[in-house]
């Protein structure tokens, strides 16, 4: 008898965590100051966003410009590895720690899949012992430019990725957690779907 397999696929922010990590991250690096200004001075392209006339790459692109540009590999991992350690650490909800770990233990293949960059997810996986499957940025003789890798790891762009890791036909049991409608696609490959389910 052929043995099951499980695949878990885990969202991250406000699924995983108790916030998003995308602001979080941008004060911790930039500080408080900086990064309100180009909140005011991005207001115009926020509203372009979420009313559907400008993708939610380019924002993020536009954003990265004015603020991780210019920024080796070396001092990405440096950055990430002390905000990880002393901040996004304490928002990983306990329930969705569990879930993980129990998945872990039971022999599951587990990713973490988030529309947030992988440069500051790592360290969380590395301390899991799970794979990450998440917006990537785009790498020029070791320093960021600023743009993104093919699509925003988010709705359907999440399930191309997870194909390109794993032959899902070939689980018996897929299990996915999300918290909001960039998940929806994720969680309709299921047979677990979960949505919202950590407290």
């Amino acid at each position: 008898m052929e043995q099951k397999k499980t695949l878990a696929l885990f969202d991250f922010d406000k699924t995983v965590t108790d916030r998003d990590s995308f602001l979080p991250f941008m004060f911790f690096a930039f500080g408080h100051f900086r990064i309100i200004c180009l909140i005011i001075l991005f207001f115009p392209h926020a509203l372009l966003c979420f009313a559907g006339f400008m993708s939610r790459k380019k924002f993020k692109e536009n954003f990265f410009k004015l603020t991780i540009k210019g920024w080796t590999e070396e001092k990405f991992r440096s950055v990430a590895l002390d905000f990880y350690q002393k901040q996004m650490r304490s928002w990983v909800r306990k329930s969705a720690a569990d879930e993980i770990k129990k998945h872990l233990e039971n022999g599951a293949d587990v990713s973490l899949v988030s529309a947030s960059p992988n440069d500051w997810l790592w360290p969380f996986t590395d301390d899991f012992g799970i794979n990450l499957i998440a917006t990537r940025l785009e790498v020029k003789d070791g320093v960021y430019t600023g743009n993104i890798v093919g699509n925003n790891c988010r709705k359907a762009e999440k399930v191309r990725r997870v194909r390109e890791v794993y032959d899902i036909e070939s689980y018996s049991d897929i299990y996915a957690y999300g918290d909001s409608s960039g998940d929806y696609e994720m969680l309709k490959i299921a047979n677990h779907p979960h949505f919202r389910y950590f407290n």
